[in-house]
């Protein structure tokens, strides 16, 4: 075998290595200021709920099996409102992170976004003009009167994603009841 054969192989290996060891390097560096950075915007989210209190997290809770949905987080406040964390897919994998406010009696109080990575000037309105999809959705208790919501045109996607987050907090919610109001 030649070494002009050998020295592409040899030196793209290199090359991987030396790339893989900076994305190492670097991800070492910035983990810890990403984790806070996104543990700041669910807390600012919680606050934003109507009536917030002092939100406490509940670490041991079950979660609805739903696709394209997941619950990443379950808070409770001292005047027994819970926050469920659901990041959602609307027309992006993942492109609806909410914290979605219900009240002991099983109600949605409000929903506060933590991140909308949806389309710009479409997908987004489900954040950016919450008359026209979030505020409908304030007071429901049940599956079918999410579902009834009239979602936003040209949305679809993101006004789908937004009504299956709220339905899987409601769900979290009727899973947790016990522990989250004892």
């Amino acid at each position: 075998m030649k070494l002009k054969n050998i020295m592409p192989p040899v030196v793209l290996a290199l090359v991987c290595a030396v790339c893989c060891g900076a994305l190492a390097f670097v991800n070492s560096i910035t983990k810890d200021k990403i984790a806070a950075a996104e543990n700041a915007a669910v807390q600012e989210s919680l606050s934003a709920l109507p009536d917030a209190g002092t939100f406490e997290e509940i670490t041991d809770f079950t979660s609805p099996e739903m696709e394209k949905v997941k619950v990443t987080g379950l808070y409770r406040d001292e005047l027994m409102q819970t926050a469920v964390l659901v990041t959602a897919d609307g027309y992006n994998k993942g492109g609806i992170q909410a914290v979605v406010g219900i009240d002991k009696e099983g109600a949605v109080t409000g929903i506060a976004f933590v991140s909308v990575t949806e389309t710009p000037g479409l997908g987004t309105k489900v954040q950016t003009n919450p008359e026209l999809l979030a505020d409908n959705l304030t007071g429901l208790k049940a599956a079918d009167e999410v579902d009834s919501c009239d979602g936003i045109t040209g949305a679809t996607f993101s006004s789908k994603g937004l009504k299956n987050a709220v339905k899987c907090a409601l769900e979290t919610f009727e899973l947790n009841k016990e522990a989250i109001l004892k």
